[in-house]
């Protein structure tokens, strides 16, 4: 990877980027403009050169936009002289139109990755715009994957993927805190009921992702007659909540196109 990065903002998503990317690349000319202090202080910490965007256009050949969805459209317009990077962004919601927009006849990358990139099992979704060069799409698709794995994927499948991987975590930490709370009932320590389910998410997985059958299967494999897994997955069907679960992605992927269709 060929790359020369430049962060427009440095929050956890930026390092964890950079954290990856740090193995794939000479750690020389890259950059980040960051106006809040211990962020700034965070990115220098890491080897980055803090710097001005004037700066950062003209030396950076992927520019990793991380600032907040909302505060793209205040975002003061940029000079970029001669120079014609990949902006790779990660906003949420924001569309490569909306993109395009902001960041005329610049090639573009959307990208969907969420917060388990922060220890390298991050799943990042990527769409680019058509004038994405196959070399700067390579390139882009390797500096995901240093913080976990990505796939390439139609733009119109990103709202979805959104509530699927994008806000799954927190999804599935809500599901971690009732297994917690469940254990708690019988007395056993949280610390205990952390390291059992963890290792369970972690396992189950690694087998749908592994053994070739699908979930369904793999949850039938689990299960026996009159046992303990039909009782809980009894209760499963008698409060619908495979259907609420639908309904939980469903939503966020519903609030993500409002989000794009609002710019």
């Amino acid at each position: 990877m060929t790359l020369k990065l430049g962060f427009i903002g440095f929050g956890k998503m930026a390092e964890a980027l950079w954290n990856g990317a740090k193995s794939q690349v000479s750690t020389d000319g890259h950059c980040a403009f960051e106006i809040n202090d211990s962020r700034r202080n965070a990115a220098s910490a890491l080897g980055l050169e803090v710097t001005s965007i004037g700066q950062l256009s003209k030396q950076s050949t992927a520019v990793i936009l991380c600032i907040k969805p909302q505060n793209l459209s205040d975002f003061p317009a940029i000079d970029w002289g001669n120079s014609r990077p990949i902006i790779v962004s990660i906003l949420a919601g924001t569309s490569i139109a909306t993109l395009a927009k902001k960041f005329p006849g610049l090639p573009i990358a959307r990208a969907m990755p969420n917060t388990p990139c922060m220890v390298g099992e991050g799943m990042s979704a990527i769409t680019f715009s058509d004038d994405v060069s196959e070399t700067q799409a390579q390139d882009i698709q390797t500096l995901f994957r240093s913080t976990g794995d990505v796939v390439v994927v139609p733009e119109s499948w990103m709202d979805m993927i959104t509530g699927i991987s994008g806000s799954g975590p927190a999804f599935l930490y809500r599901l971690f805190g009732s297994a917690i709370a469940a254990a708690a009932t019988q007395g056993i320590p949280e610390s205990v009921a952390i390291q059992l389910f963890a290792q369970t998410l972690i396992g189950a997985g690694r087998m749908v992702q592994e053994s070739g059958k699908s979930p369904a299967q793999l949850a039938a494999d689990v299960t026996s007659p009159g046992g303990t897994t039909v009782a809980g997955l009894n209760e499963f069907d008698r409060q619908a909540i495979d259907q609420h679960f639908t309904d939980v992605i469903l939503k966020t992927a519903h609030r993500s196109k409002e989000l794009s269709e609002n710019k």
